[in-house]
């Protein structure tokens, strides 16, 4: 009798801990999702290459990064192309890898250099989804199958 109680209690061992693996694996599963947006939202990006063009600011192009940030708070994004200040709507499905951007407005300020400044406005109106690497420090924009449009490096700021 008492053999059978430890052979019973041993299964209801086991059983507790196949139950409190198969929940930490959901949990897991939920946190990758959850991950993927906290890995791309509230970061500076800094634009590194667009177009398949290495992405070097000059300071007739106003001297200052290229850079997107995309604000949790009402899915609004800020950035700056180089020269005039970025802003606008987007739209995120993380599980999807999807993301859209919309109501692009920016400043008017004239720069001698606005090449790259018009090359990412017109990408924000193509992107359709994006790609992290899996250290989340870079960034993919693209559209499509299509090689990348955009890619950006985070900076954490001190």
């Amino acid at each position: 009798m008492k053999s059978l109680l430890k052979i019973g209690g041993a299964i209801v061992l086991i059983a507790m801990i196949g139950a409190c693996k198969s929940k930490s694996g959901n949990v897991a599963q939920q946190g990758n999702i959850s991950q993927q947006t906290e890995g791309i939202t509230e970061k500076y990006w800094k634009l590194i290459e667009i177009n398949g063009k290495p992405v070097v600011m000059s300071e007739s192009a106003g001297g200052r990064d290229a850079f997107i940030i995309l604000k949790n708070e009402d899915n609004r994004f800020n950035g700056n192309g180089g020269c005039n200040t970025l802003a606008g709507a987007y739209e995120l499905d993380p599980a999807r890898y999807r993301i859209r951007f919309s109501q692009v407005v920016s400043t008017m300020m004239a720069c001698l250099n606005m090449e790259i400044e018009d090359e990412m406005k017109q990408m924000l109106g193509m992107v359709d989804n994006y790609s992290l690497s899996d250290d989340g420090k870079y960034l993919s924009l693209n559209r499509a199958r299509m090689a990348p449009l955009a890619r950006f490096e985070v900076v954490y700021l001190k």
